[in-house]
Protein backbone atom coordinates (compact mmCIF):
# COMPACT_ATOMS: atom_id res chain seq x y z
CA UNK A 1 0.00 0.00 0.00
CA UNK A 2 2.63 2.32 -1.37
CA UNK A 3 2.04 5.94 -3.03
CA UNK A 4 4.33 7.18 -5.27
CA UNK A 5 5.04 10.94 -4.46
CA UNK A 6 7.14 11.43 -7.50
CA UNK A 7 5.26 13.27 -9.30
CA UNK A 8 4.65 16.14 -6.31
CA UNK A 9 7.51 16.00 -4.61
CA UNK A 10 9.35 18.95 -5.95
CA UNK A 11 6.43 21.18 -5.72
CA UNK A 12 5.44 23.10 -2.93
CA UNK A 13 1.60 23.42 -2.77
CA UNK A 14 0.64 20.26 -5.46
CA UNK A 15 -1.93 17.52 -4.24
CA UNK A 16 -1.81 14.19 -5.44
CA UNK A 17 -5.04 12.16 -5.13
CA UNK A 18 -4.69 7.95 -4.50
CA UNK A 19 -7.42 5.13 -4.35
CA UNK A 20 -6.91 1.64 -3.10
CA UNK A 21 -8.71 -1.23 -3.00
CA UNK A 22 -7.06 -4.03 0.09
CA UNK A 23 -7.73 -7.41 -0.54
CA UNK A 24 -8.47 -8.95 2.97
CA UNK A 25 -4.97 -10.74 2.92
CA UNK A 26 -3.77 -7.15 3.12
CA UNK A 27 -4.94 -6.55 6.23
CA UNK A 28 -5.09 -9.71 7.67
CA UNK A 29 -2.49 -9.02 10.97
CA UNK A 30 -5.39 -7.08 12.69
CA UNK A 31 -5.54 -7.95 16.27
CA UNK A 32 -7.17 -10.96 17.99
CA UNK A 33 -9.63 -12.79 15.71
CA UNK A 34 -10.75 -10.30 13.60
CA UNK A 35 -10.45 -10.68 9.76
CA UNK A 36 -11.61 -8.58 7.00
CA UNK A 37 -14.62 -9.73 4.63
CA UNK A 38 -14.45 -7.61 1.90
CA UNK A 39 -11.75 -5.34 -0.01
CA UNK A 40 -10.89 -2.37 2.30
CA UNK A 41 -10.84 0.98 0.57
CA UNK A 42 -9.00 3.73 0.83
CA UNK A 43 -9.13 6.78 -0.81
CA UNK A 44 -7.71 10.31 -0.01
CA UNK A 45 -4.81 12.87 -0.97
CA UNK A 46 -1.25 13.54 -0.48
CA UNK A 47 -0.38 16.96 -0.48
CA UNK A 48 3.24 18.66 -0.33
CA UNK A 49 3.41 21.63 2.32
CA UNK A 50 7.08 22.27 1.47
CA UNK A 51 8.18 21.07 4.66
CA UNK A 52 6.35 17.59 4.76
CA UNK A 53 3.72 15.52 2.75
CA UNK A 54 0.42 15.62 4.44
CA UNK A 55 -1.78 12.44 3.94
CA UNK A 56 -5.68 12.45 4.19
CA UNK A 57 -7.26 9.28 4.27
CA UNK A 58 -11.17 7.65 4.62
CA UNK A 59 -11.10 3.88 5.18
CA UNK A 60 -14.00 1.54 4.76
CA UNK A 61 -14.49 -2.21 4.57
CA UNK A 62 -16.79 -5.20 6.74
CA UNK A 63 -14.70 -7.46 9.33
CA UNK A 64 -15.34 -10.14 10.94
CA UNK A 65 -14.82 -11.01 14.40
CA UNK A 66 -16.21 -14.37 17.54
CA UNK A 67 -19.08 -12.45 18.97
CA UNK A 68 -18.21 -11.69 22.70
CA UNK A 69 -21.27 -13.33 24.44
CA UNK A 70 -22.08 -16.30 21.94
CA UNK A 71 -18.59 -16.93 19.81
CA UNK A 72 -20.66 -16.77 16.46
CA UNK A 73 -19.12 -14.27 13.96
CA UNK A 74 -20.09 -10.77 14.33
CA UNK A 75 -19.71 -8.76 11.40
CA UNK A 76 -19.20 -4.87 11.41
CA UNK A 77 -18.44 -2.12 9.50
CA UNK A 78 -15.24 -0.09 10.03
CA UNK A 79 -15.14 3.34 8.46
CA UNK A 80 -12.26 6.00 10.09
CA UNK A 81 -10.32 8.63 8.78
CA UNK A 82 -6.66 9.55 9.57
CA UNK A 83 -4.27 12.46 8.88
CA UNK A 84 -0.96 12.05 8.64
CA UNK A 85 2.18 13.96 8.00
CA UNK A 86 4.81 12.25 6.43
CA UNK A 87 9.26 13.66 6.38
CA UNK A 88 11.72 12.29 4.00
CA UNK A 89 14.37 10.67 5.70
CA UNK A 90 17.54 9.98 3.93
CA UNK A 91 19.15 6.63 3.69
CA UNK A 92 21.34 7.05 6.94
CA UNK A 93 17.84 7.61 9.35
CA UNK A 94 18.43 11.14 9.58
CA UNK A 95 16.17 13.89 9.08
CA UNK A 96 16.76 17.56 8.80
CA UNK A 97 14.11 19.10 10.91
CA UNK A 98 13.68 16.51 13.11
CA UNK A 99 12.03 17.95 16.55
CA UNK A 100 11.94 16.33 20.40
CA UNK A 101 8.07 16.44 20.08
CA UNK A 102 7.01 16.02 16.21
CA UNK A 103 4.41 13.93 15.63
CA UNK A 104 5.24 13.05 12.37
CA UNK A 105 6.06 9.49 10.34
CA UNK A 106 9.01 9.22 8.09
CA UNK A 107 9.68 7.90 4.35
CA UNK A 108 12.78 7.34 2.16
CA UNK A 109 12.67 7.81 -1.63
CA UNK A 110 9.81 7.88 -4.17
CA UNK A 111 7.15 6.47 -1.79
CA UNK A 112 5.26 6.54 1.35
CA UNK A 113 3.91 3.64 2.89
CA UNK A 114 0.46 3.60 4.35
CA UNK A 115 0.06 -0.30 5.24
CA UNK A 116 1.10 0.34 9.15
CA UNK A 117 -0.92 3.44 9.66
CA UNK A 118 -4.03 2.07 7.71
CA UNK A 119 -3.83 -1.09 9.80
CA UNK A 120 -3.41 1.02 12.92
CA UNK A 121 -6.44 3.64 12.63
CA UNK A 122 -8.54 0.08 11.78
CA UNK A 123 -7.59 -1.69 14.58
CA UNK A 124 -8.71 1.95 17.16
CA UNK A 125 -12.01 1.37 15.22
CA UNK A 126 -12.69 -2.06 16.59
CA UNK A 127 -15.24 -2.79 19.23
CA UNK A 128 -13.90 -4.03 22.68
CA UNK A 129 -16.29 -6.44 22.97
CA UNK A 130 -18.01 -7.34 19.66
CA UNK A 131 -21.31 -8.65 19.67
CA UNK A 132 -23.49 -10.27 16.41
CA UNK A 133 -26.76 -8.63 17.48
CA UNK A 134 -27.98 -6.26 20.07
CA UNK A 135 -30.54 -9.04 21.78
CA UNK A 136 -27.64 -11.61 21.66
CA UNK A 137 -28.76 -14.17 24.81
CA UNK A 138 -24.94 -15.30 24.86
CA UNK A 139 -23.52 -19.19 26.32
CA UNK A 140 -25.13 -20.30 29.44
CA UNK A 141 -22.04 -20.80 31.59
CA UNK A 142 -23.16 -23.47 33.28
CA UNK A 143 -23.19 -25.97 29.81
CA UNK A 144 -21.89 -23.70 27.30
CA UNK A 145 -25.40 -23.86 24.95
CA UNK A 146 -26.04 -21.04 22.74
CA UNK A 147 -29.17 -19.08 24.32
CA UNK A 148 -29.84 -17.34 21.22
CA UNK A 149 -30.55 -21.07 19.60
CA UNK A 150 -31.86 -23.22 22.08
CA UNK A 151 -33.10 -23.28 26.06
CA UNK A 152 -31.19 -25.10 28.72
CA UNK A 153 -32.25 -26.38 31.53
CA UNK A 154 -29.59 -25.53 34.04
CA UNK A 155 -30.33 -24.04 36.75
CA UNK A 156 -28.50 -20.72 37.09
CA UNK A 157 -29.35 -18.93 40.85
CA UNK A 158 -26.41 -20.12 42.43
CA UNK A 159 -25.53 -18.79 45.93
CA UNK A 160 -22.80 -17.53 47.63
CA UNK A 161 -21.73 -20.02 50.29
CA UNK A 162 -21.36 -17.18 52.30
CA UNK A 163 -24.69 -16.33 51.77
CA UNK A 164 -26.22 -19.88 51.83
CA UNK A 165 -27.91 -18.84 55.14
CA UNK A 166 -29.81 -16.50 54.12
CA UNK A 167 -31.47 -18.52 51.33
CA UNK A 168 -32.54 -20.73 53.73
CA UNK A 169 -34.26 -18.03 55.90
CA UNK A 170 -35.78 -17.31 52.53
CA UNK A 171 -36.84 -20.48 51.77
CA UNK A 172 -38.46 -21.48 54.84
CA UNK A 173 -40.76 -18.25 54.78
CA UNK A 174 -41.65 -19.39 51.05
CA UNK A 175 -42.41 -22.94 52.66
CA UNK A 176 -44.47 -21.41 55.41
CA UNK A 177 -46.99 -19.27 52.97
Amino acid sequence: MQISISAIRERRGATLPFFFSLPPEAVADLPGDVRAVSDVEVRGTVTNTGESMLVRADVRGLFETPCSRCLQPARMEIETSFEERFRREDAAGADSGRGEDDDVSYYQGERIDLGDITREHIALQLPMKPICREDCRGLCPRCGANLNETQCNCRLDDIDPRLAVLQALVDERSEAE
